[in-house]
This record gives C-alpha cells, structure tokens and sequence, in this order.
C-alpha cells in the first residue's frame, strides 16, 4: 500500500535528566488543552468513580494521564510503565500525593516481552502520546496483541495518540489548518529508534481501528479526533 512520507523522527534523550527536565518544561505547556481530553476518556473506563479498580498507564512519562485517572477513581491504583527512569523522577513528584495507589515499571515497548514483569490483567489500560514513538506499524500492530491479554474481560484499552494520514490530500489540508495542534512535532514519546515502516502498512486510523480488532477487542471506535491526534477506544468483552 501507498503510503505518505512520514517526517523524519527527532532526536530524543530519555535517559538524560537534564534533557527531559527541558523538555517537560515545555511540553508542559500544553497541559491545559490536554488535560480536558484526558480527562473525558478517563471518564470512559467502565467502572463506578468508587471502585477499587487496577489501570496500566503504557508509556506515562511524568503522569498526566495517570493524575487523570487517580482523580477520576478516588480508589484506583495505577501501573506507571515507561522506559526512562529521568521521565520517572517527574512522575513520582507529579504522583505523590496518590502514595501507595501508584507503582513504576521500567520496560521497553520494543522487546517483545515488555509486558512480563507487568502486574496484569488490570481493568483498564491507558496510554497517551507515546505508541506513535516506534514509528514502525508491524510493532504498533503487535503492541496491540501484547496488550490484550492485559485488559481483563469487561475492560478497555483507551490510546489518546497520533495517526498517520491517509493521503497526501488530507496531510496537505492539515498542513494549511493553523498550525501545529497538541502532540504534533513534540514528540511526546520516549524513542530514538529508526523508522522501519517501508512496505507495512501505514498506521492511519481506519489501520489502527482494524488492528485492535484483530488483536481481540470486541468494540472498537474513535472517541475523539482533531486532524492527526485521536483518542481510541477498545472494549473486551
């Protein structure tokens, strides 16, 4: 399949303390238009506000979509996953006042194991700005499949993160819409992997959509969409 060319990926260095404080510092920024986002899809997971329910946040850099869920279910415990430890020192101060209710895991999404030392199933698994990072859709797709397993039934998987578009149309009239919106050219994952992408499938939204149903989701949708940023939402039964 035709696909349209993807930018060419900025250099990031998550294991540097000094780098992420700098760049926290302005992608915090943006922390106000997201929140209200992260806000409403947290509001999606299907529990009661009061249940002591169990949430895996995949990629949670310095906890803005945990502090969404912690807030949301005042009983909720959450799985902090990510891969660099300077991203966890911001998290930890970020997530204090939630004490006993958060936890870290190191792991990285490019070994195929990342999962194993994950404390799963859990009743909801979150994960916002960070999958689009590998930039390879086999390992976006197979992502996908590991995370399955980690939903319990009942649950769902929420991924507030960045498609690819399907045409060079639609990424030119993007490309005259006032500019960069929340996500696009900041990064907002923690990779310095090459793109890999060339003969696979692009991971557009329709793509995407459809890998989550192949990897077992029984209800699949797009909750929310601005240009090139989505929030989907993956239901198992």
């Amino acid at each position: 399949m035709q696909q349209t060319q993807q930018p060419a990926m900025e250099h990031h260095d998550w294991q540097s303390q000094e780098y992420v404080d700098h760049w926290i510092s302005s992608d915090a920024t943006h922390d106000d238009e997201r929140r209200p986002i992260l806000r409403r899809v947290a509001n999606l997971i299907p529990s009661t506000p009061d249940a002591p329910i169990r949430v895996l946040d995949i990629g949670a850099g310095y906890g803005v979509f945990s502090q969404q869920v912690l807030e949301a279910f005042p009983q909720a415990v959450v799985v902090c996953m990510d891969y660099s430890e300077p991203m966890f020192v911001h998290a930890r101060a970020r997530l204090a006042w939630a004490g006993a209710r958060t936890s870290f895991v190191k792991a990285d999404l490019y070994d195929p194991e990342w999962a194993a030392d994950l404390p799963g199933p859990f009743d909801a698994v979150v994960s916002s700005l960070c999958i689009h990072n590998l930039r390879d859709p086999q390992r976006i797709k197979a992502v996908y499949r590991e995370v399955f397993p980690l939903v319990r039934p009942g649950g769902a998987f929420f991924n507030c993160d960045m498609v690819r578009t399907p045409g060079p149309a639609i990424a030119e009239a993007y490309r005259r819409d006032q500019g960069p919106r929340e996500g696009e050219q900041r990064g907002g994952g923690r990779s310095n992997r090459p793109v890999t992408d060339e003969g696979a499938e692009p991971a557009t939204l329709e793509n995407q959509l459809r890998w989550l149903r192949e990897a077992g989701f029984d209800e699949v949708d797009c909750f929310w969409k601005d240009r090139m940023n989505v929030s989907l939402v993956a239901f198992r039964h």
